[in-house]
């Protein structure tokens, strides 16, 4: 009989460490569903952080009346993580390849134009 016990015990300890494990992955979910700061606004006197949303990279001051904001398909490009920062903290990016309407490739990079605004422009090499 008094194996039994433990075992009912085990069980139930082992329940409660499932509990545990899924209060865990409820907090790790929680965080990854946190917007991730990509840099600092680069408009002048803003200050805010610019994060991903839904559709662009927006600044967290927003609500104050920034108005920065780069979209995520800019210029017949998907724009990533490390674009977005190269771009508010070199103020372009690297090489990128682009295709004419004709459908001739060609080699430019995107430059932010308004730095108040997060307007962007092709500087073609």
């Amino acid at each position: 009989l008094p194996r039994r016990a433990g075992r009912g015990r085990g069980a139930a300890s082992g329940g409660s460490a499932g509990a545990g494990e899924a209060a865990r992955a409820t907090r790790e979910t929680a965080a990854a569903a946190a917007p991730a700061v990509v840099g600092t606004c680069p408009r002048p006197g803003c200050g805010g952080q610019i994060f991903m949303g839904r559709k662009g990279y927006g600044c967290s001051h927003y609500k104050s009346g920034c108005s920065f904001v780069i979209w995520k398909e800019s210029l017949g490009r998907t724009l990533s993580d490390a674009m977005v920062r190269s771009l508010i903290e070199k103020g372009r990016t690297s090489k990128l390849k682009f295709k004419s309407a004709s459908g001739e490739s060609y080699d430019a990079r995107l430059r932010l134009a308004n730095p108040a605004t997060g307007e962007l422009a092709l500087e073609r090499e």
